[in-house]
C-alpha cells in the first residue's frame, strides 16, 4: 500500500492504533519476564486480544508482513491460554522478537507507506514452536532466560523505532494527531465549564430580584415626599411636642433609606449586565462544547472503508461471492467510539460472510442470487447513531443454536425446551458459544459474538439482533454521539433526582385521566393502543417508606422507554426539563446497582443517578412480576 494513492488519512489511523497496541503488547510482556512474574489468564487473555487486534487491523489495511506476524504470535499466546506451551525464556524471545519486527514494520509504513523488512526467520520460529509446543513446555520459572529475554528487547526495540522516518511522515501530513487521553482531559474540562455555565446561570437568576431596586427607589422617594409634607403641616399646627419629634425622627430615616437606595442604584445595572453576561456565555460555552466535541468526532466512513478489505478477504477465503453496500459513511461519532467499534463490526461482518451467507450452490438451491449480499447502513436517530448489518443469508435456526448450546453445557434442556425463538437465537451472544467446526483464520478461538455486545455495551450502547431463517439476519446496534455528554430528561421521584437519556425516551404521557388497568395484580398503563407495565422506583429499589408514600402521592407523568416488546412507563412526581450533564462513574456503593449507568453534579451541586434504561426496564419488569406475584 503505498501513501500516493489518497489513503493517507486511513494510514494516518492505522499508525495510531498500531503504535499503541504495540506499546501494550511490549509493556505487558516485560512485565511478565521479569523473574517470578505470574503469568496470569488475566495477563494472558490481554496480550492475547492486543496481538488479535493488531492481527484484524493489519489485514483491514492489506500489511501483509504484519499480518502474518501477529497472526503467527497469536497462535503462540492461543497455546499459553489453553496451557499447552510454557511461556519459558526460548518462548518470550520469540514473542519479542515478532513485536520488534512489527515495530519496525510499521516504523517503514509510516516512512513510505510499505512493508519491505524481510519477515520468514521470526515467522518461522513461532511456527516452529507452535507445532512442536511439548519441546518447549518446562518450567516457566526460569529465572536466567526469563532476565535474558527481558533484556533483549529494549535494544531491539529502541533500534525499530526509527523516529526520523516517523518525523518525515507526520511533517507531510497537514493534521496534527493528538493522543486520546489529551482530548479527554480537554472533553472533560469543557464539561466541567459546562457544570459551571450553570452555576452561573443560577446564581443571576437568583439576583434578578435586585434589579426591582427601581421600584423600591422610587417608593422610597414617594414615601419621603409624603413624610416631608406631614412634617411641614405639623410643624404649623399646634400639636404635641413629641410627635413632631417622632415624625422629624422618621423622616430622617426615610432620608438616609433613600440615600442608600441611590448608592445602590449602580448595583441594579450591575445585576443587568450580569444576566446579560449570563446570556452571552451561554452561547459561548455552547459554542466551545460543540467545538470540542466535534474535534474528537469523526465520520463512520472512515470505519466502514476499513470494513471492506474485511468482507472481500473473508469471502476469498471461503469461496463465496458476496456484494458488499456501505451507506451513511457521513454520520459523525466520538472518535473513541469508532476505534472502539471497528473490532465488533469486523466480527460481526465475517460472521456474516462465514456463517449468514450460503455457498453459492446453496444459494442457488434456495433461489436466491448466486452473489450474496451484506449491507452496513448509518443513520441519525435522534442524537444517538445506529448502525445495521444485514445479509440476506440463510438466518439463524434456533433450533440448531439451543442443540449446540445444551451440548456445550450453557443451557439445560428444560430451559431450552422453555425458550422463544427470539430467546434462543440470542444465544449467539453467550459466553464461549460457537457453532464453527474448527478453529481458523475467520471464526473459533473463542473471540465469539459475547465479546462483540460486550463491547459495544461498554460504548454505553446497544446490540440487537433480527433472524428470519431462510431470509437473514440484521444486527442492529445504537451507540450514543459522545462518551462524556449526555442530554438527559430529569425528573423527581421521591424526592430523587434521576436522568433519563432524551435517546431512550420514547413519550411522556399525563397520568391523570389515563387509562389505567390491573392485570393479574399487575399494573398496566395504555399508551398509544400499546399496554405496557406501570412501574415505579420505589417499589423497584425499595425506597424508604416516606419517600415511597410520597411518591405514591405525587405521581404526576410516566416516562415511556425501552425497546419494542420490553417497554413500560415509568411514573414520576415531576418533569424537570432537559439538561446536558457530564457522565461520572458511580461511587463504589452504588456500582452494583442494577438499571443505574453513572451520576453526574449539577450546576447546583445537586447529584443525579442517571438510569440506564434497557438495563432498568428489564429489572424493573423482574421486580413488578415479583410484586405481583407477592
Amino acid at each position: 500500500m503505498s501513501t500516493k494513492n489518497g489513503n493517507e488519512d486511513l494510514i494516518a489511523d492505522y499508525l495510531g492504533e498500531a503504535h499503541d497496541y504495540l506499546e501494550h503488547l511490549n509493556q505487558i510482556l516485560l512485565d511478565l519476564a521479569e523473574v517470578g512474574a505470574d503469568w496470569g489468564a488475566e495477563r494472558v487473555n490481554e496480550l492475547f486480544r492486543h496481538a488479535h487486534s493488531l492481527k484484524g487491523l493489519s489485514a483491514c489495511f492489506g500489511f501483509e508482513s504484519t499480518n502474518k506476524v501477529t497472526h503467527q504470535l497469536e497462535n503462540l499466546l492461543s497455546l499459553i491460554r489453553d496451557g499447552k506451551l510454557s511461556p519459558q525464556a526460548a518462548v518470550v524471545r520469540a514473542m519479542f522478537a515478532a513485536i520488534d519486527l512489527v515495530t519496525h514494520l510499521t516504523a517503514e509504513i509510516a516512512s513510505s507507506g510499505q512493508e519491505h523488512a524481510p519477515i520468514d526467520l521470526v515467522v518461522e520460529s513461532l511456527d516452529r514452536i507452535a507445532r512442536d509446543p511439548a519441546s518447549f513446555s518446562v518450567p516457566a520459572d526460569d529465572a536466567a532466560g526469563a532476565e535474558a529475554a527481558g533484556a533483549a528487547p529494549v535494544a531491539a526495540g529502541a533500534k525499530a523505532g526509527e523516529p526520523k522516518a516517523a518525523g518525515k511522515a507526520a511533517s507531510e501530513n497537514e493534521t496534527v494527531r493528538v493522543r486520546m487521553e489529551r482530548l479527554d482531559k480537554l472533553v472533560n474540562l469543557t464539561g466541567e465549564l459546562v457544570i459551571t455555565r450553570s452555576r452561573f446561570q443560577l446564581v443571576a437568576r437568583q439576583l434578578r430580584v435586585l434589579q426591582r431596586l427601581a421600584e423600591l427607589n422610587n417608593g422610597s422617594q414617594e414615601l419621603l415626599r409624603g413624610l416631608g409634607e406631614l412634617r411641614d403641616q405639623l410643624l404649623a399646627s399646634d400639636v404635641d411636642d413629641a410627635l413632631k419629634t417622632s415624625v422629624e425622627r422618621v423622616c430622617e430615616q426615610a432620608e438616609r433609606l433613600a440615600a442608600v437606595h441611590t448608592e445602590m442604584a449602580p448595583a441594579q445595572r450591575c445585576v443587568k449586565d450580569l444576566d446579560d453576561a449570563a446570556y452571552d456565555l451561554d452561547g459561548v460555552v455552547g459554542g466551545i462544547h460543540e467545538a470540542v466535541l466535534q474535534v474528537r468526532m469523526v465520520p463512520l466512513d472512515s470505519v466502514f472503508r476499513r470494513l471492506q478489505r474485511v468482507v472481500r478477504d473473508t469471502a476469498d477465503a471461503l469461496g463465496k461471492q458476496v456484494d458488499l453496500d456501505i451507506s451513511g459513511g457521513e454520520t459523525l461519532i466520538d472518535k473513541r467510539v469508532a476505534d472502539e467499534l471497528v473490532n465488533p463490526l469486523v466480527h460481526i461482518l465475517r460472521n456474516a460472510v462465514d456463517h449468514g451467507l450460503e455457498k453459492t450452490d446453496g444459494r442457488r438451491a434456495a433461489g436466491k442470487s448466486p452473489r450474496g449480499k451484506v449491507t452496513v447502513d448509518s443513520y441519525q436517530r435522534g442524537s444517538s447513531v445506529v448502525i445495521e448489518v444485514r445479509d440476506d443469508g440463510r438466518g439463524i435456526d434456533p433450533q440448531k443454536i439451543l442443540a449446540k448450546a445444551v451440548e456445550k453445557g450453557i443451557v439445560s434442556p428444560e430451559q431450552a425446551a422453555a425458550m422463544t425463538e427470539s430467546d434462543a437465537q440470542r444465544l449467539v451472544f453467550a459466553p464461549g458459544f460457537s457453532t464453527a467446526q474448527a478453529v481458523t483464520d475467520i471464526s473459533g478461538r473463542g473471540m465469539g459474538m459475547d465479546i462483540v455486545e460486550s463491547s459495544i455495551k461498554k460504548l454505553r450502547g446497544s446490540l440487537e439482533l433480527s433472524s428470519k431463517l431462510g431470509e437473514g439476519s440484521v444486527f442492529t446496534i445504537q451507540l450514543p454521539p459522545s462518551m462524556s455528554i449526555l442530554s438527559s430528561l430529569l425528573v423527581s421521584v421521591g424526592g430523587t433526582t434521576f436522568s433519563l437519556p432524551l435517546t431512550e425516551v420514547r413519550e411522556i404521557v399525563e397520568l391523570k385521566g389515563a387509562s389505567l388497568h390491573s392485570v393479574q395484580g399487575r399494573r398496566m398503563i395504555v399508551v398509544r393502543e400499546r399496554p405496557m407495565p406501570l412501574v415505579s422506583m420505589p417499589a423497584t429499589y425499595r425506597f424508604s417508606n416516606s419517600s415511597a408514600k410520597k411518591s405514591a402521592a405525587g405521581s404526576e407523568h410516566a416516562v415511556v422507554f425501552g425497546y419494542p416488546g420490553n417497554e413500560i412507563a415509568l411514573a414520576v412526581d415531576r418533569l424537570l426539563g432537559k439538561e446536558d450533564l457530564v457522565i461520572k462513574p458511580l461511587c463504589a456503593e452504588l456500582a452494583a446497582v442494577r438499571g443505574l449507568a453513572g451520576m453526574a453534579i449539577r450546576g447546583d451541586g445537586e447529584v443525579t443517578l442517571i438510569v440506564d434504561p434497557v438495563s432498568f426496564a428489564d429489572y424493573a419488569l423482574v421486580r413488578h412480576q415479583v410484586a405481583a406475584l407477592a
